[in-house]
């Protein structure tokens, strides 16, 4: 969801690092990176690797929730450029999709809420025992799709969120936000995108408008 559909990586990670220096500490962009994809008990756990195990992370956790309401609460979260575009292109061809995101369900509803009806089904980090790059979320997500994981494509902008769909068995596309894809999922992938506009304009050559497609 945050880097694909939703526009948030950039303004998560402003927020973090502000509240990072508040309390006296310096995030770095590469570290930030390594938090993107993954459920909140892996990034506790590279907080205090960072940072020391007496760093005060439901603090931080405290801290950087508020400066998003505050800013969601005055400016929103803006989509990704394409995304309700590419939403539309799969309804249109009644393509069922799914969520299968790290993010717990308030966050899903605070910035996807106007826009979940149209998921055929939703997974959060909540609905599953392991969170990415485990294979849980997409398995559960196929589940309730009622599709073999093997008759299903991924779509995913981080390497933790790539290795997740890869290890549940479905097919790959990349199309990434702020971390490059690794050689090593972008040659496991179906195809690597620069934008989600680009990857409608191809899947749109393979199914042009008013033609139903075949899960």
């Amino acid at each position: 969801m945050d880097g694909l559909l939703v526009d948030s990586e950039r303004l998560e990670r402003r927020i973090w690092r502000a509240a990072a220096e508040a309390m006296g500490v310096e995030l770095t962009d590469e570290q930030f990176a390594t938090f993107i994809g993954h459920p909140a008990e892996h990034g506790d756990g590279l907080l205090r690797q960072y940072f020391g195990t007496a760093f005060d992370v439901p603090g931080f956790r405290a801290a950087c929730r508020g400066r998003m309401e505050r800013i969601v609460a005055t400016e929103g979260v803006p989509l990704r450029a394409g995304a309700l575009a590419w939403l539309a292109f799969l309804a249109a061809r009644g393509i069922p999709y799914a969520l299968a995101t790290s993010s717990p369900r308030a966050i899903v509803e605070e910035r996807l809420g106007p826009h979940l009806p149209g998921f055929a089904a939703v997974v959060t980090r909540a609905d599953v025992a392991r969170g990415k790059p485990f294979p849980d979320i997409y398995l559960e997500a196929a589940r309730r799709l009622g599709v073999a994981p093997a008759r299903c494509l991924a779509v995913e902008d981080s390497p933790a969120g790539a290795e997740s769909a890869l290890s549940a068995g479905m097919r790959l596309v990349v199309v990434p936000d702020l971390v490059p894809v690794p050689a090593t999922v972008a040659a496991r992938a179906v195809a690597v995108y620069a934008s989600l506009d680009e990857l409608r304009e191809v899947a749109t050559r393979s199914w042009p408008a008013g033609q139903a497609v075949q899960t």
